[in-house]
């Protein structure tokens, strides 16, 4: 007989149920019974997206809309809605410039990526930069001091922080809980015919008696078809034993735009029992790590193709799966009927379905343990602490999102301070940081430019920074794979970019300069006229720091200092002479 398995998170399928609806409602501010208001614009040109809200990426769920600013930077950037700005961010990374409106309405609306803020906004975060004399800032202003209306410029757009390209990220969240909602319930209004293509769909052996064709390794099919309708290519049916799950690799485009956007809506039906959901509506931002266990991770990195898994881990707390059942039994005799059905936020869907046919079981050689494997149990309670000589690892429960077998070894390398200690692969993927541990070679003991080194599955090393305590370094990490000791001696590279030393430079707008680091980056920057500290702008994307003229460039010679350091404390420092 064939079971559909069940859940202890079986609630949520009732989540259509008043009471359950109320619950979640209060405790999540989720979406289902809210009634939005419609907002305004926040640019003035047509709406074409790059990116929808809720898109399941590794380590990362997208929080809002990425509008095409026509592949350039400077569009005026509009409030949607009466308020008051809350929060103004400046930095090199993630969200670069952004602003934070505060409605009245109990919503709060985004805006990232920015060129540069407008009028007195501009001169109000320069004033704190230049007052705390640094670059990157977090600025909470007083309610009353940029009340907003519906249609106030506030900014232009750009290509600021983490952005891969000129374009307005825009988010809306709940103001009290902070949770990004899908900002299309505010009454945006896109053209939308094209439906979600399928490209793969995947079926994953659960558990040590399940075989699939013969087999314990998951398979990948291929698909055929289009405009809505799909089939696996030349087959229609999947044959095995035991407890499956299932995947399937899809994309949407959202109107006339060619980016492979994210569905809306992840639907699996079992003989037509809807089984398994995930619905971009509403998320915590303590949530993204778990879309790393909605996804096949491994397979997203061996094959850089993202599958969302049916199978639902038991340390997976991620909201926007609203039905959890998506695993089926079978034995030999049973047919099951599998359909997929992805669909966008207009409303378009497509479906792909196939059989899954029980077979009598099957022997198949199961792969031997080797002693250098440690199983690793997501609740903690077995080997949440793992110690190899002077190498160690430890785990809070819920850092795995399911118990996990973790081969560990060591080897012995040039130009470390330690041995090379491996914990895992980086096809491996925890939801919380863990701490590692290295005691270094007695000799580099007290050096104090050692750092922990992270070597991932194709040699490439980064710094995972540490500090020594009692004797060992010590530092934290969500990455899998090969640890070290190591020492960083060298500087960083600072070069001027747009002008020679002693040259007349009134001509130009802004001082710019190439900083680099090799190993533990780039820690601090800071430029100074004539041993004044101005305010030097870092766009790390372009080993970019500039420094943009203002009254602090004086008529005449002007002495110029660039001082960088590094991870470990290193700096370098530059001196120039311009005339202005």
């Amino acid at each position: 007989m064939r079971n559909i398995s069940t859940n202890k998170d079986s609630n949520h399928m009732k989540k259509r149920s008043i009471l359950v609806l109320l619950l979640v409602f209060a405790a999540l501010g989720l979406s289902a019974q809210e009634s939005f208001p419609e907002y305004g614009r926040p640019l003035d040109i047509p709406i074409y997206l790059s990116a929808t809200f809720g898109e399941i990426r590794p380590n990362h769920i997208h929080a809002g809309l990425d509008i095409k600013t026509q592949g350039v930077e400077g569009k005026k950037v509009y409030a949607v809605a009466d308020g008051y700005i809350s929060r103004i961010g400046v930095s090199p990374y993630g969200y670069g410039n952004v602003l934070y409106i505060t409605h009245y309405d109990g919503y709060t609306s985004v805006y990232a990526h920015l060129q540069r803020f407008s009028g007195e906004i501009a001169k109000y975060v320069k004033d704190y930069q230049y007052k705390h004399k640094k670059f990157t800032s977090q600025i909470y202003p007083d309610k009353d001091r940029f009340p907003v209306k519906k249609g106030d410029l506030i900014a232009y757009s750009g290509n600021s922080g983490g952005s891969g390209g000129p374009h307005l990220h825009f988010e809306i969240r709940h103001t009290v809980s902070e949770k990004p909602v899908n900002p299309m319930y505010f009454g945006y209004k896109i053209d939308d015919n094209v439906k979600p293509l399928i490209q793969g769909v995947a079926v994953y052996p659960i558990g040590d008696e399940t075989t699939l064709e013969g087999g314990i390794k998951p398979m990948y099919f291929s698909v055929e078809g289009g405009n809505g309708k799909y089939s696996l290519k030349e087959r229609s049916i999947v044959e095995g034993n035991g407890e499956m799950a299932f995947g399937i690799c899809t994309y949407d485009q959202v109107g006339t735009s060619t980016n492979k956007n994210g569905p809306y809506l992840y639907e699996l039906f079992l003989d037509d029992v809807l089984a398994f959901q995930v619905e971009a509506d509403s998320f915590s931002y303590s949530e993204p790590r778990y879309v790393n266990s909605l996804l096949d991770y491994r397979h997203y990195k061996q094959k850089k193709s993202s599958y969302v898994r049916t199978e639902t881990d038991p340390f997976n707390k991620l909201h926007m799966i609203l039905k959890r059942n998506g695993t089926v039994t079978v034995e030999e005799g049973d047919t099951v009927n599998v359909c997929f059905k992805i669909s966008d936020y207009a409303g378009n869907s497509s479906r792909i379905s196939f059989k899954l046919v029980g077979t009598a079981p099957v022997e198949v050689e199961r792969p031997v343990r080797r002693r250098s494997e440690y199983l690793v149990k997501a609740d903690g309670s077995l080997n949440s602490e793992v110690t190899i000589e002077d190498f160690t690892v430890s785990m809070e429960r819920g850092t795995l999102f399911r118990d996990e077998w973790i081969q560990t070894g060591q080897r012995d390398a040039k130009g470390c301070c330690s041995r090379i200690y491996r914990f895992g692969t980086d096809e491996l993927t925890t939801f919380k940081p863990f701490k590692v541990r290295i005691r270094p070679d007695e000799a580099w003991a007290d050096h104090p430019k050692k750092y922990v080194a992270y070597i991932d599955n194709n040699g490439k090393v980064s710094s995972l920074g540490g500090k020594m305590k009692n004797g060992a370094m010590e530092t934290e990490t969500r990455n899998m794979g090969e640890f070290t000791v190591k020492i960083d001696t060298v500087a960083p590279t600072v070069k001027a970019s747009n002008f020679k030393d002693g040259q007349d430079v009134s001509a130009l707008k802004s001082l710019r300069f190439k900083i680099s680091d090799d190993m533990t980056g780039i820690e601090t920057y800071d430029i100074y006229l004539d041993d004044v500290w101005v305010l030097g702008q870092y766009d790390a994307k372009n080993a970019l720091l500039y420094y943009e003229f203002d009254e602090k460039m004086k008529k005449g010679t002007n002495n110029v200092k660039v001082v960088v350091t590094d991870g470990v404390g290193n700096r370098k420092t530059l001196k120039m002479k311009v005339g202005y």
